[in-house]
């Protein structure tokens, strides 16, 4: 858990070790993580994470834990070999988690 001093936007990192891998087990720990959050800390309006655009299997996690695509952040996440990723930012909100539903939005809102 990273920001928790900013009680309205906190943020998070998950990572499983290879071997717990592709059991469910990111699903059950992010909204286990959203349950602590969002009980605990009444002020906090939104829980946020990210990941880089080629860990589909992060991405796909946060999708079945009720998170929604916020951002994308083009060639915003360093890498080793010096070629930027994508970086992907997710979150959740609040009323989402309370009533088990997604609030969308129109990413192409104003015309061009």
């Amino acid at each position: 858990m990273e920001d928790l001093q900013d009680a309205e936007s906190p943020l998070f990192d998950l990572r499983l070790v290879e071997s717990y891998r592709g059991q469910g087990i990111g699903v059950k720990v992010l909204r286990a993580l959203c349950d602590l959050v969002f009980e605990s800390m009444p002020n906090t309006l939104r829980f946020e994470g990210q990941t880089r655009e080629d860990n589909i299997a992060m991405r796909k996690t946060f999708i079945r834990s009720g998170f929604l695509k916020e951002a994308h952040y083009r060639m915003g996440w360093p890498t080793t070999d010096g070629r930027p990723m994508a970086s992907i930012g997710y979150s959740i909100l609040r009323d989402d988690w309370s009533s088990g539903t997604v609030t969308r939005f129109e990413w192409d809102d104003i015309a061009v």
